[in-house]
């Protein structure tokens, strides 16, 4: 079994704590940025962003839309172009009101085919501020799949074991002993779904919640607390 090497420093605040960086042994996977573009079209009243993938290497379509729905039920349609035609749609659960203004294109089930990834805030005040989406438009071919979740995370993701899939992390909230924690767990996307990987790599990890860039593992956490937490899939997992 593959195990993370994390360096430690000791600290002295009331508990047993190791102050080290999430991924000490692997770097993030690279990506290709792309940028949204909001679309001024009379005809359609609600929010209309494109993704525009012409001349980009290794794709078969040439452009991405979104466009949010009017309903009482957020939901927003993705289209996906080839010569100006629209040869896919896939309804989403989710607005697009607080869109990053980026996309990043990788390789996220290693098929050679480039995938896209962008997140969506869901707005709020003190911790819901950082709750977003994660959208993953996943080539199958000749065709992709919508894979989304929600969570606290905007964490790249990491090839941790160097096989070409990339490890996909999800984070939630938990408080233990009147103290919050943030809750990782790593999948993998295989066979047009996420799977745990979390105890190939002695997760779910927990991390004291300091709002840092540098992460606490807590080490003081007891193995049946941390192991409890350990999720078959994200909050709000949605594929199609």
């Amino acid at each position: 079994m593959l195990k993370l090497i994390f360096s430690t420093v000791s600290l002295l605040i009331g508990s047993s704590l190791f102050s080290q960086d999430l991924f000490t042994q692997s770097k993030p996977i690279v990506y290709t940025k792309v940028k949204f573009e909001q679309v001024k079209d009379t005809s359609i009243p609600n929010k209309l962003v494109e993704i525009n993938l012409k001349g980009k290497k290794g794709f078969a379509i040439d452009k991405v839309a979104i466009i949010e729905q009017e309903s009482a039920k957020e939901s927003s349609y993705i289209y996906f172009y080839k010569a100006n035609k629209i040869i896919q749609k896939i309804l989403v659960p989710f607005w697009i009101m607080h869109l990053t203004p980026n996309a990043e294109i990788a390789d996220f089930n290693s098929d050679g085919i480039p995938d896209i990834k962008f997140r969506i805030y869901t707005g709020g005040n003190g911790m819901a501020a950082l709750l977003n989406y994660k959208v993953f438009l996943i080539s199958q071919q000749k065709k992709y799949k919508v894979m989304s979740f929600m969570d606290f995370s905007s964490e790249k993701e990491y090839d941790l074991n160097g096989d070409g899939l990339p490890e996909i992390i999800g984070c939630s909230s938990r408080n233990y002993n009147d103290h919050n924690y943030w809750v990782y767990n790593l999948y993998n996307w295989v066979n047009g779904t996420l799977k745990s990987v979390s105890k190939t790599y002695d997760y779910p990890l927990w991390t004291a919640v300091d709002f840092k860039t540098n992460k606490v593992i807590a080490k003081s956490i007891p193995a049946s607390v941390r192991n409890a937490t350990l999720r078959n899939y994200p909050n709000e997992y949605f594929v199609k």
